[in-house]
């Protein structure tokens, strides 16, 4: 981790300022929590997704710069080797599915019976439509929340980050 983390401060930076420190902490909460609610038998894997979420999910455009399309080809070439991430998505598009010890797509858990429940006669600030994206983000931040441990979202004005986080509320808070 700390080549990743040196790497990481002399090519990239976050949308807000991260410090290494806060971002160890987080790989190890998340780490944490799955593993209270899951049987893991991929510790790297798990440590490996912790890391690339927790270190560069901070990561977006800055200065006309896609720091996190940079981060995201860094890092599946460092781990190239291990052959984790298969397909041609970013490493931002895998999950690590228990039941398999495998990474598969997000996109695995957006289904039409989700898709099906949404009632279109709500206006469209009343639902939040099921992407890699959201999907993404409502899983790890459901997971830092359940450990009363802090997260923020970063992002591009419009890219559904306070829908995110009503739909996440609407669903801890009923």
């Amino acid at each position: 981790m700390p080549s990743i983390l040196s790497h990481c401060k002399k090519n990239f930076k976050h949308i807000i300022p991260q410090i290494d420190t806060a971002m160890v902490i987080s790989v190890c909460k998340l780490m944490e929590n799955i593993m209270k609610r899951n049987e893991v038998t991929a510790v790297l894997k798990l440590f490996i997704f912790a890391v690339c979420w927790c270190v560069g999910g901070g990561y977006s455009e800055k200065d006309g710069v896609q720091y996190k399309k940079l981060f995201a080809d860094y890092f599946k070439d460092k781990f190239k080797s291990m052959n984790f991430f298969k397909g041609k998505g970013s490493v931002f598009d895998f999950f690590i599915d228990f039941s398999s010890s495998n990474f598969e797509e997000w996109n695995k858990l957006s289904n039409n019976d989700i898709i099906n429940t949404i009632d279109t006669s709500k206006s469209i600030q009343s639902y939040t439509i099921p992407t890699v994206e959201t999907i993404s983000a409502y899983y790890l931040m459901k997971q830092f929340i359940q450990i009363n441990h802090c997260c923020l979202l970063v992002g591009q004005a419009g890219c559904g980050k306070t829908q995110i986080t009503k739909g996440l509320l609407n669903e801890v808070c009923g």
